[in-house]
């Protein structure tokens, strides 16, 4: 049985490069808080984001990583045309919610954040579910193998 090759649309192309640039500035984001010295951190913020970076667990530190990392290896597996991507979205998207849950049920994290705290994570979920929804979609026509 002969393979058929289906070739992605232009906006395949341009979305997909979107999501690696969106997932690789995630990673970058997450490097830069997970190294900074306590020094330099207490340099650079508020009496209010030093109490919240004490307080958020570490079971959601694990989680922001597994969604970063997941993300940027889902656009890098979309990229190559894998069907995986799709998987790996949805997993990153599920460590991304897990990693707002102290933002969303802890004052001290709120109070960090100010007034506009829920602009990130509604940004990250409306991405994560495009991601999703677009990769889905490419499989479901074939692109994604």
């Amino acid at each position: 049985m002969a393979e058929t090759t289906l070739k992605p649309p232009v906006l395949f192309w341009v979305l997909g490069i979107a999501f690696l640039l969106w997932n690789l500035m995630g990673c970058g984001i997450y490097l830069m808080e997970a190294t900074v010295s306590d020094a330099a951190f207490e340099k650079a913020n508020t009496a209010e984001r030093i109490a919240a970076r004490n307080f958020y667990p570490t079971w959601a530190t694990a989680a922001y990583a597994l969604a970063v990392w997941g993300g940027l290896l889902a656009s890098i597996l979309f990229l190559l045309r894998k069907r995986l991507s799709a998987t790996l979205f949805i997993a990153s998207l599920i460590f991304a919610v897990i990693c707002f849950i102290p933002t969303f049920t802890s004052e001290i994290m709120r109070d960090a954040g100010g007034s506009t705290f829920w602009v990130m994570p509604m940004i990250v979920v409306g991405l994560g579910l495009v991601e999703i929804i677009y990769a889905r979609k490419q499989l479901a026509r074939g692109i994604l193998r």
